[in-house]
């Protein structure tokens, strides 16, 4: 397939841009006195991004321009490398000039050294001498604009009258140009099932019958073969049939596994029996992997499906099914896809269905399924409705291609823009390339930024499965995923770009039960052939993508490469500058050349040195490499990080699960201050929270677990005060130690009340007298709502204050723990626990409700000071109420407002003292105690999580503190000045 190379850029300008602005390089302007220069170089990327944005789309039909682009890109990756150094350089600085004192003596004199001795030079890795000084600055800054200049001059004197043509059409090519900054404003929407079958019914139907039917039965499972060239509908068709109601109901169990290319017998064993056990077995030798596949499938009738199989090789496939045969169950199915016809011989296939490509017909309505919000919306807009027909009878009968360029014109209303689809000049290819032409049309309508997005995705193999946070990060690292807006955060706005990519079918779902995501053969394809020239994979020994000269590559992979028949560093010498390195060599022992592979390319953002088993230690050097984005050290023998690893100031996201021999971390981790994803498995968190500099890691998301410590060098005091400045923290966090916060006023130095992106918070008292709950002895009003795990209740003796108890939708909830210690209770109410069968007896209750709770046949004795009592359904055993009671509603159809003078007097109490103290316990899984104290001339506001007990767990809730929820609501006052939380 003859390469078509994409060059991109406009995106990588916005991304140098958005750098430029950035409050480091404000601070490198300021310290350095370069701002001048770095204002020249800003009106520089400007106008270099005004003419690649006006002109990128026209490289098709001009390689001229293809060649001007190609240089430009060139500069910008260099520009891109020098701004990261300065932006080191500033990150460095601050770290040195905010060290305590008394933390080192070394960095006390290092410290003593730049106050002492004028700002000369500071390190840089981009010339020989590792060193800038002060007065080279400018001059390479000025080199950096005189390069865009003198290719701007160009692209202004051969373009200049192309792109004023264009800008006199706004109407048609202003949404293209402008897409960056649409798609960062408009939502998306995105079908992650399509569970439609256009004029397949009769093939899914056949084979259908066949997985149903007693008739097959016999000796060995029966196979049942789908036959197809690549973008035929062979997967989607089989994965409807796999997921039919019927079929579901039919087996005991069902597994998907993509064989693709391999021939591995042992591997595709491993992968049959992983889809089946849903784990990974620690098992590596074919006969024991068979003997533990058997005993799963031993006496259940199962479907196995092999996707996308390449191998005719009979002896392959005779000795996997060797277990399958020998467990099979009667009644048992395969089912095969494949693009070659001999593998369904060799499976000896009963039967065969040769997919043909789709009638016209029903390409017609795939189209306007993709294209078209409704029918409606075709009918009123015939002009449309026509050219989509003669789209369609471009895609000859391909599905692929239907449903991309249907995805590509969805909800487009412009004529234009469907005539220039249909008119284009990609679609002058041979006719046998009529699928690829129509792919290619489609990358080529994507907006520059999902360009670079999915041409990244060449990196990885065929058939490899895509998890779309793990994507997201790596394009977040290589800065394609760049915006201006403050409103959202990266990691979301890569999300759109993902699902915008699988909203036009670049991304397929793997399987309907799993998250992760693929790339249809012939989309791998179309990325390898955009991508060519800057990008290169070495898979199993065979290169891919790039076509020309390696040195101007920027991003490499190795997938599997035997030493022996492919020596690495061989390979990796003939690139020059790289970006991103991934090297996925589980079988390589020969890992002494990582240190010469940090010295030469110090550029890098992206390392990936995952399941890599043989790597038990990390070079010193990879503190080299300045401008590093992510490192993903999954699955990697190491025991201990170096220490030079904390130099990486750039550092983003850290990848270090399943590294089982892991036992340290360095010891200054608090030093990557830009650090914002730690990704490794729970036990591992118990191994990291004692590191120091916690508190400087401002940027950090993620953070399971926090163990707060003491500080000899700081008068005794906790360490809880490091949460304050963590304002960006995300998900679930752990909080260990709080014996050793002295006092309330210290406890919320942690400032949790800020971070509102926590959704699961947990804390934790170590010792031994289980006084969690006696710490919220001034708590006054909980509520807990919407548990539907919840079964048990916490014991609540601790709450020597509470005045008011709220339990709604609680459907698991049995019984209540004994309540009569709570002498202060007051009002109960509990609202739709169908399963709740008791209540315990009350100490004082003034006001007790009861909504929606069937099971309860029975109340407890009511005491005198009942005034008011509620029941829908009516309760049958009822004591008889006490004098006290103003207020018996056997049947709650409405509720009668509380108007003692004493509910008077404490709501005007409320009033006055302007103080109250709430727990909120919500969320659909988890228990979240949210304790607020609001005071008339100072807010301070803390959150506090009760640790769970049995299955209850804890989890955080939004801010309520102006909620309009909130406004009106009864708040029971306290008598005391604060809360304490922390003993």
């Amino acid at each position: 397939m003859a390469t078509t190379e994409d060059v991109v850029v406009s995106p990588l300008l916005q991304a140098l841009l958005n750098k430029l602005n950035s409050s480091w390089m404000i601070k490198f302007g300021s310290d350095w006195g370069v701002d001048r220069q770095l204002n020249n170089l800003s009106r520089t990327l400007q106008d270099a991004y005004a003419m690649t944005s006006s002109t990128e789309d026209m490289q098709i039909s001009d390689p001229r321009l293809k060649f001007l682009l190609k240089d430009m890109r060139q500069v910008v990756h260099k520009a891109t490398c020098i701004l990261d150094e300065f932006i080191y350089e500033a990150v460095q600085r601050k770290i040195l000039e905010e060290e305590e004192d008394d933390e080192s003596k070394q960095i006390c004199i290092s410290r003593a050294a730049i106050k002492k001795v004028p700002r000369e030079y500071f390190s840089y890795s981009l010339n020989e001498k590792e060193i800038l000084y002060c007065h080279e600055i400018p001059s390479v800054i000025t080199g950096i604009i005189n390069e865009m200049h003198e290719i701007q001059q160009k692209m202004n004197h051969d373009y200049a009258s192309s792109v004023s043509s264009v800008g006199r059409n706004l109407s048609e090519m202003g949404k293209k140009l402008n897409i960056v900054s649409s798609l960062d404003s408009r939502p998306q929407t995105v079908s992650l099932v399509d569970d439609r079958i256009f004029g397949r019914r009769e093939d899914a139907n056949a084979i259908i019958d066949i997985l149903l039917s007693d008739k097959y039965n016999g000796e060995k499972v029966p196979v049942a073969s789908i036959v197809g060239t690549g973008g035929i509908g062979k997967t989607t068709l089989t994965q409807l049939i796999y997921n039919d109601a019927n079929v579901v109901k039919h087996f005991d169990v069902r597994a998907w596994v993509c064989v693709s290319q391999d021939s591995d017998v042992t591997k595709i064993t491993r992968s049959i029996l992983e889809s089946i056990s849903n784990g990974q077995p620690p098992l590596e030798r074919l006969e024991p992997l068979q003997q533990e596949l058997k005993n799963w499938l031993q006496g259940k009738k199962f479907l196995l499906v092999l996707d996308d199989i390449w191998s005719d090789d009979r002896r392959t496939w005779d000795a996997v099914r060797v277990p399958i045969n020998v467990a099979a169950e009667k009644g048992s199915r395969i089912i095969v896809t494949t693009r070659i016809h001999r593998v369904s011989s060799i499976m000896s296939s009963i039967k065969k269905i040769d997919l043909e490509t789709l009638p016209y017909e029903h390409c017609w309505e795939l189209f306007k399924r993709k294209a078209f919000i409704d029918d409606k919306i075709c009918d009123k807009h015939p002009s449309l409705k026509e050219i989509g027909q003669e789209i369609v009878k471009k895609c000859r009968g391909m599905p692929l291609a239907v449903k991309s360029l249907g995805g590509l014109l969805y909800d487009d209303l412009d004529v234009k823009r469907w005539k220039s689809v249909l008119e284009s000049k990609m679609w002058e290819v041979e006719a046998e390339e009529t699928t690829m032409s129509a792919l290619r049309l489609s990358y080529y309508y994507l907006p520059a930024h999902l360009k670079l997005c999915f041409a990244y995705c060449s990196l990885f193999p065929k058939d490899h499965e895509f998890d779309k946070e793990t994507l997201v990060q790596l394009w977040i690292a290589e800065g394609f995923v760049s915006s201006k807006r403050i409103d959202i955060m990266e990691e979301d706005l890569g999300g759109e770009y993902f699902d915008e990519l699988f909203n036009r079918s670049f991304f397929q779902k793997h399987s309907k039960f799993r998250k992760s995501f693929m790339i249809h053969d012939l989309m791998h394809d179309l990325a390898e052939s955009v991508s060519a020239g800057m990008y290169f994979r070495m898979e199993k020994g065979k290169s891919h993508n790039n076509s020309g000269n390696r040195k101007m590559v920027h991003y490499v992979s190795m997938f599997h490469v035997q030493q022996d028949q492919y020596p690495m560093e061989k390979e990796l010498c003939k690139f020059k500058e790289l970006s991103t390195l991934l090297l996925i060599l589980p079988s390589t022992r020969d890992w002494h050349i990582l240190g010469d592979l940090f010295e030469q390319y110090r550029c890098l953002r992206v390392l990936d040195l995952s399941e890599n088993y043989e790597l038990v230690n990390l070079p010193s050097s990879i503190g080299n490499l300045k401008h590093l984005r992510l490192l993903n050290l999954n699955r990697i023998g190491i025991r201990v990080l170096p220490e030079s690893l904390c130099n990486l100031y750039n550092l983003q996201t850290l990848v270090i699960e399943n590294c089982r021999r892991l036992i340290g971390f360095p010891e200054n981790m608090g030093n990557l201050i830009n650090l914002q994803y730690i990704v490794m498995e729970d036990r591992k968190w118990d191994v990291f929270s004692p590191i120091r500099g916690t508190g400087r890691l401002h940027y950090l998301r993620t953070l399971r677990r926090f163990e707060v410590i003491m500080q000899k060098s700081n008068g005794n005091k906790s360490t809880i005060g490091e949460l304050k400045e963590l304002g960006n923290l995300q998900g679930c966090i752990r909080i260990r130690g709080l014996e050793k916060v002295a006092d309330f006023e210290e406890a919320k130095e942690a400032n949790l009340f800020d971070k509102h992106r926590i959704d699961r918070l947990e804390l934790e008292w170590i010792d031994n007298n289980e006084r969690e709950l006696q710490r919220l002895a001034s708590l006054m009003y909980l509520e807990i709502t919407n548990c539907p795990m919840l079964q048990l209740l916490p014991e609540l003796h601790g709450l020597a204050s509470l005045e008011k108890l709220k339990i709604t939708i609680c459907p698991m909830l049995q019984s209540l723990p004994e309540l009569q210690s709570l002498a202060s209770l007051m009002y109960l109410e509990i609202n739709d626990c169908p399963m709740l069968q008791s209540l315990p007896e009350f100490a004082s209750l003034w006001e007790l409700e009861i909504i929606n709770c069937p099971m309860i046949q029975s109340l407890p004795k009511l005491q005198g000071d009942l005034r008011r009592a509620c029941t829908d359904p009516p309760v049958q055993n009822v004591p008889e109420a006490g004098p006290g009671c103003r207020e018996f509603i056997p049947r709650g159809s409405h509720r009668a407002e509380v108007s003692s003078q004493s509910n008077h007097q404490l709501e005007s109490d409320a009033i006055a003292q302007k103080e109250y103290i709430k727990v909120l316990i919500s969320e659909k899984e988890d228990l979240l105690c949210q304790v607020e104290s609001l005071k008339a001339d100072v807010k301070e506001q803390t959150e506090i999580l009760l640790k769970a007990m049995d299955e209850a767990k804890v989890k955080a809730v939004e801010d309520y503190k102006s909620s309009e929820e909130f406004e009106g609501r009864w708040w029971i006052p306290t008598t005391k000045a604060s809360s304490s939380v922390g003993g």
